[in-house]
């Protein structure tokens, strides 16, 4: 990859970096020979950060945890999506306009509708976090039936009021539902352990379940859903899903999916 005066930068936002975006984007750029360069920084200092994209003229970035929030403030615009989200984590910079998008919720709808159709179809999600916010707001947009189940009995009833879902208690309460066609887990249990949000006999057979933890690619909670005859999404895919949106957004081309696949597969 030739680095020039004209190169444009894409960067990504987080108290804590990894190599995935910076495989994924770079692949992509380098397979379409377009002039961007995605690299990733460090900071726990988003107002500086934010300030540094404007004067630098960076042409975007990517924005993880803690900042999704925190980094609202700052952007000259929000669209309608993010605003409803409560959560940024796309800021293009067009003109020296910052405008901030979620493509959470587009990544974890297109990764779940390569196992499924949503319109009508009863899912239950775990957890309420950012994440979850995000999939419940997506998977209501795409016509499904949602129930949450969270530890937090006031902020899971508080998500499912906001976004026309069902509150259905903790986790706990997952043994012995039947009456759910897809199974979502929204919370970091699972990343870099051998943890489940819930036990393997909890999951009900033959049903259709999605993991947004992406390490390991195939999480306890996947390996429980398997030995139970599901169909299983592991987390991956929904990383890939939101990168496309992200790719074409800031290099306004239809992004390379196989090369980026590829490259993401080689570092997860």
């Amino acid at each position: 990859m030739r680095i020039t005066k004209d190169t444009k930068i894409i960067t990504s936002l987080a108290a804590k970096q990894g190599n995935i975006g910076a495989a994924m984007y770079n692949a992509g750029f380098e397979a379409l020979g377009v002039d961007f360069i995605y690299v990733p920084i460090t900071t726990d200092d988003i107002k500086g950060a934010v300030a540094g994209i404007r004067g630098l003229k960076l042409a975007g970035t990517n924005v993880s945890m803690p900042h999704k929030q925190t980094v609202m403030p700052y952007l000259d615009r929000v669209d309608e999506v993010a605003k409803t989200i409560g959560a940024v984590n796309t800021v293009s910079n067009k003109d020296g306009v910052l405008m901030g998008y979620n493509s959470d919720w587009v990544g974890a709808t297109e990764a779940l509708k390569e196992a499924t159709s949503l319109e009508g179809k009863r899912i239950i999600v775990l957890g309420a976090g950012g994440t979850a916010r995000a999939i419940v707001f997506g998977l209501r947009r795409h016509g499904a039936v949602v129930t949450l189940l969270n530890r937090d009995a006031a902020k899971g009833a508080q998500l499912a009021r906001e976004f026309g879902a069902t509150y259905g208690g903790g986790l706990d309460q997952l043994a012995g539902r039947n009456d759910y066609d897809v199974l979502v887990n929204s919370t970091s249990i699972g990343f870099g352990t051998e943890e489940s949000p819930v036990p393997r006999d909890a999951i009900k057979r033959g049903v259709v379940v999605q993991d947004v933890v992406f390490m390991p690619t195939r999480t306890t909670f996947l390996k429980f859903a398997e030995e139970r005859g599901c169909r299983t999404v592991p987390g991956y895919r929904m990383l890939i899903h939101q990168a496309l949106f992200q790719f074409e957004l800031y290099a306004g081309k239809k992004p390379p999916f196989e090369a980026m696949e590829k490259a993401l597969l080689a570092v997860v």
